[in-house]
């Protein structure tokens, strides 16, 4: 036997950084005891395939089985030479082997079938089991050895046993049987890859960073040995995450290995990966793709299906070395490739993907287009995650119109001044001027927000004049007619700002694909209700816009916090303040809001801070230097009403006499003679005993001679009116004036002004509600003091009907009587007790009452049935 015969029959030793995988020894142990003919070990380069081979057939030596060894090259694809080295293979060095005294194989096919007889006969006269292991089979090739080999598999003795190992396994004819008769053992390369025990045995045991190694390696034992080799045993990743390196070694000698036709296709598909094979045959522009992609999955065993169905990557580290452009990495077109993938990405509504392409095409034009459509539909459906992730690894192309992206991604993140930041990038660019529409006309929109949030309204308004609407794509549109709507509120221009408003609510509601352009027209229509004073709609459309923006994964978004803000005073104003105070958290920083946001959420906090303060008096003089600031700085007046209001109220429950007169002074000074101004004046004299001079200053207040600059001021008077008739002794007066102030706060769903009127105001109230059976709900709210909801206390929630009717229980009346008061049949009333008493967790009426009222459900004095009142009435 020559020395080349001699090395290819040799099993290899044991590698200086070998490692060992006894959890697939016993895999292949229990193949053998199962009788298995043949054994497939199918993997990638770098797998461990020949390591483990060895491994196992070191071990059946030892336990005294004879093991025929062959390592295989492409010169042993010929039947001749193959055979010649599997007999001489099973040849073992104490002379008495399986296959002694058997001829060498004749040259004639039709020959050797006698001759592997022979050969198998002899094979199976041997007293101990023998295996055979065929290493690199991806050599063989030839058709007529393959089917010489499938013959020599089907008829081999029992006990028996043909290793296949190698990148690309010859599927034989009798694989198929075998596998079916149980006798067929396979390893794949899936089961190959290493674990984290196995990788940490290579390691020091203490050591941190296996987690990291498994995921960078994906298991690969040649890269995981090669870290190894290469790294430190306390800081194994450092190999793996510094330099190339690492990369050159490890695909570097295996890539050129490959295939020309083969290295090209890995290349294109580092780069357009998760890909199809459809997506290849774009990229590469060959309806030949189909069969190189096979090629490159059989001989490179590196690309590796993802979750979505017929998609595929490459492993991670070739993928980074190819998109590196590592050291031997096939030659292509990458520009070229990009746009063709822009292109189909773009077909595909893929946009995030398409952008990406476009921006490595080297093409101006391409990635123009693409960014109207794909980087727009990202921010407009606020996919702000994926349009990010693309503009920084874009970060270093230098194109007007992702910079324009990117500033409009600030803004939508809440910080307009990185959307400033960016939008001067932009005016200083190369291709500045250059901007086409729609770009042109969303940078004069970004102009125009970034005006409003530094409170230049009608400079806004004035730069967004020459932009017409009509003419832009409807997402633009909304955008630019969302910012006109804000400029109009901010600049006091109520009247025009409502047609404004109306119209982008129904334009969005309009567009499904535009989530952010419907939270955007509800939240500026709520914004303008509540500076309209009309706080219901206000809250209807600030809740529709929270909904969507939940819908979105945007709870925490500073895109929100308008519509918390306006949550927060519609509670403020219905005496809720604990309501108030969880909304107004989200409004965390008022420059990323609306003009509303930024004029009144600072104030609100202190509003809602002063009764519990352990220092109101700071409280209260932080309050008044806002209010006066905002009056020099032209604030809303609505807002700046309520606010007045409540800082008397602090400043005269703390005797701070000089501080309200500077209030009053400032109040004159920048609005005049107003309502609001009065009503301070009466607050001090009623609280002086001054009741004429009250009445003097009330009159042309209620008389409207002397206006209010916000409605709430004008329920305010009317309920100074009644407490001023309380305290002269004229109840019907009182309760007429109380009748008017209640119209007022049902209609805009305020009850804070009539609450300003005092304990004696509330007093009546509860003492004559029955006066006002059309304002039940409102009396409640200054009546009652605010308890948890049913829901944050007791387990199951009761529904609104059953909370309407465990209200009627103190009344005791029989079920007809609750029927014909719900309107409703009597079955339905007694599903309903069925289902207060089970969530109650009660039997009877009596327990029920209690739980309801320990449960804050009942008010003091239970309202009679309306069918008794009418009964009453007659």
């Amino acid at each position: 036997m020559n020395s080349i015969i001699r090395a290819k029959t040799t099993v290899p030793g044991t590698g200086t950084h070998e490692l060992d995988r006894p959890r697939l020894i016993a895999r292949l142990d229990a193949f053998k005891e199962a009788g298995c003919r043949a054994v497939t070990l199918g993997a990638a380069a770098g797998s461990g395939k020949t390591t483990l081979a060895a491994q196992w057939a070191r071990k059946r030596v030892a336990s005294g089985d004879h093991v025929a060894w062959v390592s295989l090259d492409p010169s042993d694809n010929v039947p001749g030479r193959f055979w010649r080295l599997v007999t001489e293979a099973l040849e073992p060095s104490d002379g008495v082997a399986p296959g002694r005294g058997t001829p060498p194989p004749p040259a004639a096919p039709a020959a050797r079938i006698g001759w592997l007889d022979a050969l198998l006969d002899h094979a199976g006269r041997g007293t101990v089991d023998s295996v055979l292991v065929l290493d690199n089979c991806e050599h063989l090739r030839d058709t007529g050895l393959l089917l010489e080999v499938d013959y020599a598999v089907q008829h081999a003795p029992r006990g028996f046993t043909v290793v296949f190992c190698g990148r690309q396994l010859p599927e034989l004819p009798s694989f198929y049987r075998l596998d079916l008769d149980g006798a067929l053992g396979r390893v794949g390369q899936k089961e190959l890859m290493l674990r984290r025990r196995e990788i940490a045995r290579l390691f020091s045991p203490a050591c941190p960073g296996v987690e990291l190694l498994l995921e960078a390696t994906e298991g690969w034992p040649a890269a995981v040995v090669l870290a190894h080799a290469m790294g430190d045993s306390d800081a194994p990743t450092a190999a793996v995450t510094d330099g190339t390196a690492y990369l050159d070694r490890l695909c570097g000698q295996l890539f050129p290995s490959f295939p020309e036709e083969v290295r090209a296709a890995l290349a294109v598909m580092a780069l357009i990966e998760p890909f199809t094979v459809e997506d290849l045959c774009a990229a590469l522009a060959s309806t030949d793709a189909p069969r190189v992609f096979d090629a490159a999955v059989r001989v490179s065993g590196l690309v590796v299906p993802v979750d979505a169905p017929g998609s595929f990557r490459l492993h991670r580290l070739l993928s980074r070395w190819l998109r590196g452009g590592g050291s031997g990495a096939a030659a292509i077109d990458r520009p070229l490739v990009h746009a063709r993938m822009a292109r189909r990405r773009l077909r595909q509504a893929r946009h995030a993907e398409a952008l990406a392409h476009a921006g490595r095409a080297d093409d101006t034009g391409l990635l123009r287009d693409v960014a109207a459509v794909s980087g727009l539909h990202l921010l407009w459906s606020n996919d702000l995650a994926a349009l990010d992730s693309v503009l920084r690894d874009l970060a270093s192309v230098g194109s007007a119109e992702l910079g324009l992206l990117d500033s409009l991604l600030s803004l939508a993140k809440g910080d307009p001044g990185g959307a400033r930041l960016r939008l001067e990038h932009v005016d200083h660019a190369e291709d500045e001027g250059v901007l086409t529409e729609p770009f042109s006309a969303l940078r004069t929109g970004l102009e125009a927000h970034l005006l409003l949030a530094r409170g230049r309204p009608e400079e806004a308004l004035e730069h967004l004049r020459g932009v017409c609407v009509e003419a832009l794509p409807p997402d633009v549109g909304l955008f630019v007619s969302n910012i006109v709507s804000a400029a109009l509120i901010a600049a006091a221009h109520l009247d025009e700002a409502v047609d404004a408003a109306r119209a982008c609510v129904a334009a969005a509601d309009e567009r499904d694909d535009n989530p952010g352009a419907r939270i955007d027209a509800h939240i500026t229509r709520a914004v303008l209700a509540a500076a309209m004073e009309d706080f219901e709609p206000a809250a209807r459309d600030a809740w529709t816009a929270i909904r969507e923006g939940e819908l979105q994964r945007l709870r925490y978004s500073p895109r929100l916090r308008p519509a918390h803000l306006v949550l927060a005073w519609r509670a403020y104003h219905q005496l809720d303040d604990d309501d108030a105070r969880f909304h107004n958290a989200f409004v965390v920083r008022a420059a990323s809001t609306p003009p509303m946001a930024a004029h009144s959420a600072a104030k609100l906090r202190l509003m809602l801070s002063f009764a519990s303060s352990t220092k109101p008096v700071e409280v209260a003089q932080a309050l008044l230097d806002r209010i006066r600031f905002d009056l020099a700085h032209g604030a809303q007046p609505q807002d700046l009403a309520v606010c007045s209001l409540q800082a008397a109220e602090m400043m005269l429950s703390l005797r701070r006499v000089d501080d309200l007169t500077m209030l009053k002074v400032d109040l004159r000074r920048y609005q005049g003679i107003s309502g609001e101004l009065q009503i301070i004046s009466v607050w001090e004299h009623l609280l002086a005993g001054q009741l004429n001079r009250s009445r003097q200053l009330l009159t042309p207040v209620t008389s409207e001679y002397v206006k209010c600059q916000s409605r709430i001021g004008m329920t305010t008077a009317l309920a100074m009116l009644a407490r001023l008739e309380l305290l002269e002794n004229r109840p019907f007066k009182a309760r007429e004036a109380l009748d008017r102030a209640l119209t007022l706060a049902s209609e805009r769903g305020s009850v804070r002004g009539i609450r300003f009127a005092g304990e004696t105001v509330r007093s009546a109230l509860e003492r004559d509600r029955h006066h006002y059976p059309r304002f039940a709900r409102e009396v409640d709210l200054l009546v009652n003091q605010r308890r948890r909801p049913v829901q944050e206390i007791a387990g199951p929630p009761l529904t609104p009907r059953e909370i309407e009717l465990v209200a009627l229980l103190p009344t005791f009346a029989t079920v007809d009587e609750l029927a014909l008061d719900l309107q409703i049949s009597t079955n339905t009333v007694k599903t309903h007790l069925r289902g207060i008493y089970r969530k109650l967790g009660v039997g009877t009426r009596r327990e029920a009452i209690a739980a309801a009222d320990k449960l804050g459900l009942l008010a003091p004095t239970p309202a009679p049935l309306r069918v008794l009142r009418s009964v009453s009435a007659r």
